[in-house]
């Protein structure tokens, strides 16, 4: 049976990507379980995976780059090749602001141990084109004990 990951560990992942985003300066529009956030809305499939649109851990707007922002957490205890978070991946990099029509960036918080096993993923699974879209986060507060 495949590891299912911690709803606490991912939630922790979800409020240290919100915290850098607003460091960042990006406004927070909506986010999966977190208190006084709006629960983000439902992006557009078109056309991958299972066919249904998903819901992104993190949602905001960066001002200064007039520019999406999708936040994405991953522990990696069996929740990277699913099939569902490879739709994600591809639903999330095929956002476009409809105003400017600028793509979304994706944001994937990870813990540091599995950066290099999402490096090979990207490559494997993701359109090149797509690259450039996508921003990996090395968590600074996970625990590498959450990993065992």
């Amino acid at each position: 049976m495949p590891f299912r990951s911690d709803p606490a560990d991912h939630q922790l992942l979800i409020e240290e990507l919100i915290e850098i985003f607003r460091k960042e300066g990006f406004r927070i529009l909506g986010a999966d379980g977190v208190a006084g956030i709006p629960r983000a809305k439902i992006m557009r499939n078109d056309g991958y995976g299972d066919q249904r649109g998903k819901t992104p851990d993190v949602h905001a707007f960066d001002p200064k780059r007039h520019r999406y922002i999708i936040g994405e957490a991953k522990t990696g205890k069996g929740d990277l090749e699913t099939e569902h978070a490879l739709t994600q991946y591809n639903v999330f990099l095929d956002q476009f602001d409809p105003s400017s029509g600028k793509q979304a960036l994706l944001y994937i918080i990870l813990p540091p141990s599995i950066i290099p096993e999402f490096n090979t993923l990207i490559t494997h699974y993701i359109h090149r084109e797509y690259w450039e879209s996508i921003i990996l986060v090395s968590s600074t507060t996970w625990d590498e004990e959450h990993s065992g």
